[in-house]
């Protein structure tokens, strides 16, 4: 024939032609150079990656008429008959179709007999796992040891079916799967070559699509060179074949981070338009929610794992900061498992077209460690812009109408929690600053003026807001009130310091007297510094630069009547206790009382 083929018309004639296989090629290259020539070796990997090729060069090397040499001068005839594979001396035989044991008796004894007009007798024997159990063992003896003349090179895509006493006689090299920047490179060298112009991105498809193998993505640039004459655009060429786009992987994941619906139907009814294979769709997918997760949890060193290109990378990365790794890992999980279910589907379409809006309506989620965050600030009193978008029962602060978005409605309570770290913590610092600044514009007073108390006594004491400090003893006059603003804003504090009362202890202490119940929270908490915080901005701005000192104060509990001779139970002991009363209002709950077996079976 007048025209080779890609796969054929570049297969590599020397070893440093070898794309992707630098530890084989050089060992060999040192073992030729050093003569430790080893009678048997086995060459393993995926199809595609230059298991023959590599086999021939060897065989060219040892058998070339100039001498043995790492590099093979591929003008002399030995070196041309091995090239086009008919060499007397160099024998290929396909282990699948010679797999009994009655054609290993045959090469057995044809071993013996010296080469016509080489140095060597080289058998290549290509799917080697193909032979039976009993040519096997009827191969084992000629290759432990076999005449000095004779090399053995098998070739396999599997060699854990080879038995073991196969192995343990030969060399082995584990072939690669070439890296997807090295099939671009040659493919677009390739295309240079033949007067072709193909955009980057077609050409970036077709070695994904690879997946490793240089012959496969020969044979699919072989098609490419036969479209180059018509007026297409890449999408359609790589529609011709068969090959799914990136374009259109990168649509459909927008479309799901954008919670886009709609679009997501109208993808896969494109999809199945074009022929495209979903299920292979499917796993390109899988594919790029996986590179959004390793930009995701490894930003710093994100792009050296990445085998993708620059402008491939500048997209990834406009997708991570608008989610969070924890959502991506969900999407991650849910499309493994959808594109199982594709696979086993009677209508894949219809699972594709579910298993995108399940991912599109996915409610949003929030790591562990954003919700340990949210309640530390409960703890420490400034959970005000933590739990903005809370319910009503659990918001603190002023009560404010929601922010609008550039679109004009209000923007979706999961979208702040579905952002990226850096999003979410600048959105957090404004709304601390705003919230702050609103404690100060919710007094119940005007601002810049005199703040008005009443006392016990019913008279009006005044608190100038710009003179000297704050004093243990202005505390304690306005504390009641103090404890109902407290309420309104911090709910937590609010709760410890009910029924709580003030005094003035000696050296300028303020003693504060809390619950029972409450005695180790507030002393081994950040009560005190929010304390602080709060009498700061309750009195406008002066400091308590005072002691503060927590205490218990024993709630009496209430005795059993001694009128009569019925007792009160201990079960309404415990519920009249001021400590579970206290328990039920902050918790909002209502007293049940639980009858015990035995009182029924009485009533029975």
């Amino acid at each position: 024939m007048s025209y080779l083929v890609l796969a054929r018309k570049w297969r590599p004639q020397v070893f440093d032609h070898v794309v992707g296989q630098p530890h084989v090629t050089r060992t060999l290259q040192n073992a030729i150079k050093t003569g430790r020539i080893a009678h048997a070796y086995l060459f393993t990997g995926a199809r595609g990656v230059g298991k023959t090729s590599v086999a021939r060069i060897l065989a060219k090397a040892l058998n070339c008429q100039k001498g043995i040499s790492p590099v093979p001068c591929n003008e002399c005839s030995n070196c041309r008959e091995i090239s086009q594979g008919n060499a007397v001396d160099v024998l290929e035989i396909d282990g699948a179709s010679n797999r009994g044991i009655d054609s290993i008796r045959e090469l057995r004894d044809t071993v013996r007999y010296r080469p016509a007009k080489s140095s060597y007798k080289i058998y290549i024997i290509d799917e080697v796992h193909m032979l039976t159990t009993e040519a096997f063992n009827a191969l084992l003896k000629t290759l432990e040891e076999p005449p000095e003349h004779v090399l053995f090179i098998f070739a396999t895509t599997e060699p854990h079916k080879i038995p073991g006493t196969i192995l343990s006689r030969c060399q082995r090299y584990d072939f690669r799967r070439i890296p997807t920047r090295q099939i671009l490179a040659h493919l677009a060298r390739i295309a240079q070559e033949e007067g072709a112009d193909f955009s980057q991105s077609v050409l970036f498809a077709v070695a994904r699509e690879a997946d490793g193998s240089m012959r496969d993505a020969q044979s699919l640039m072989e098609q490419l060179l036969a479209f180059r004459g018509e007026d297409l655009e890449d999408r359609e060429v790589l529609d011709l074949l068969g090959v799914v786009d990136r374009e259109t992987v990168r649509e459909a994941a927008q479309a799901v981070l954008d919670r886009d619906v709609t679009r997501c139907l109208d993808l896969v009814d494109r999809l199945h338009g074009r022929g495209i294979d979903l299920r292979r769709f499917c796993q390109r997918l899988c594919e790029y929610f996986r590179d959004l997760m390793v930009l995701s949890f490894g930003r710093a060193r994100g792009g050296s794992w990445l085998d993708l290109p620059q402008e491939e990378l500048q997209g990834l990365e406009a997708l991570v900061s608008r989610t969070s790794g924890e959502a991506l890992f969900s999407y991650f999980q849910m499309l493994v498992a959808g594109e199982e279910d594709i696979r086993r589907a009677s209508l894949p379409r219809v699972a594709l077209e579910m298993l995108l809006l399940r991912l599109a309506t996915l409610p949003c989620l929030e790591s562990i460690d954003a919700v340990l965050e949210r309640l530390e600030g409960l703890v420490s009193g400034s959970a005000a812009p933590l739990v903005e978008d809370s319910p009503p029962r659990f918001r603190v602060g002023r009560k404010e109408p929601p922010k609008e978005g550039l679109s004009g409605a209000p923007k979706p309570p999961c979208e702040e929690r579905c952002q990226g770290p850096a999003a979410r913590e600048e959105r957090r610092n404004k709304v601390s600053q705003e919230a702050f600044a609103g404690v100060r514009e919710d007094e119940p007073e005007g601002a810049g003026r005199t703040v008005s108390r009443g006392d016990a006594a019913g008279q009006e004491e005044s608190v100038d807001p710009d003179s000297g400090s704050l004093e243990p003893a202005d505390v304690v006059r306005h504390w009641s009130d103090f404890c109902q603003w407290v309420a309104a804003r911090d709910q937590i504090l609010g709760a410890k310091l009910s029924k709580s009362r003030a005094v003035e202890e000696p050296q300028g202490v303020l003693a504060v007297q809390v619950l029972e119940v409450f005695e180790t929270s507030v002393q081994n908490g950040d009560s005190e510094r929010t304390l602080r915080q709060h009498l700061t901005h309750y009195f406008r701005g002066k400091k308590a630069a005072f002691p503060i000192r927590f205490s218990a104060t024993k709630a009496a509990i209430p005795k059993p009547s001694q009128a009569g001779s019925r007792k009160t139970s201990p079960t309404r002991l415990a519920l009249n206790h001021p400590a579970v009363q206290q328990a039920i209002e902050v918790l909002g709950g209502e007293l049940v009382e639980v009858r015990s077996l035995k009182s029924k079976k009485k009533d029975r």
